[in-house]
């Protein structure tokens, strides 16, 4: 009976490969044990993720959380990364890579969580710009002009995106490999093809 039941709780245990786990969930958070006060709350955290198991790494187990592509798992998600910052033996992994960095990821997390608050997520996750390649001192000669509009497709990236002329890839390509660098790609909400002209309020 002992035995039976040894192997039912060895069963409910995955055996999961963070970086592969990565390409196809929200994100992933692994750590081992510690004597921090928080490692059981950050247990807790990780078990009650969309996918948990155990992974085998120089011989020491480490608690794999695999967090799915929600509201619910990106909060624990946020609150599990809180805690395990700054823990030498933990390591978050997203789109396949482990990400050395969690501040841009950390802020990332949290504007998504506050744009599923929204009833609508695009008021949220949509910027309107003025025409970005347009000639200022054009534009003052001929001020009764109406300026082109465009939807920037991401509230976080637009602070940090800079719009290259003449540059080889699209701007969509461009938005794209900027959400890359600074971990937006994960985010569920990020959409680079929503970057469009628009006139009265309406996306053409």
């Amino acid at each position: 009976m002992a035995q039976k039941k040894s192997l039912q709780l060895q069963s409910t245990f995955q055996i999961i490969d963070p970086f592969q786990a990565s390409l196809n969930c929200l994100l992933v958070v692994a750590f081992s044990k510690t004597n921090s006060i928080n490692y059981s709350f950050a247990v807790s955290l990780a078990e009650g993720a969309e996918r948990y198991g155990i992974a085998e790494v120089g011989g020491k187990s480490m608690h794999v959380a695999v967090f799915g592509r929600t509201q619910a798992d990106a909060g624990r998600a946020s609150a599990l990364i809180a805690y395990i910052t700054g823990w030498r033996g933990a390591f978050v992994f997203a789109q396949g890579k482990m990400v050395s960095d969690t501040y841009h990821l950390r802020e990332v997390l949290t504007c998504y969580l506050q744009s599923c608050q929204c009833r609508d997520t695009s008021a949220h996750c949509n910027f309107v710009i003025d025409d970005p390649f347009e000639d200022d001192d054009n534009q003052q000669m001929f001020s009764r002009k109406i300026s082109k509009k465009y939807v920037f497709p991401c509230t976080y990236l637009v602070t940090h995106f800079h719009f290259q002329s003449g540059h080889p890839s699209s701007i969509v390509n461009q938005i794209q490999a900027s959400g890359v660098e600074l971990c937006c790609n994960f985010c569920p909400h990020f959409v680079p093809d929503n970057f469009k002209e628009i006139r009265g309020g309406n996306v053409r």
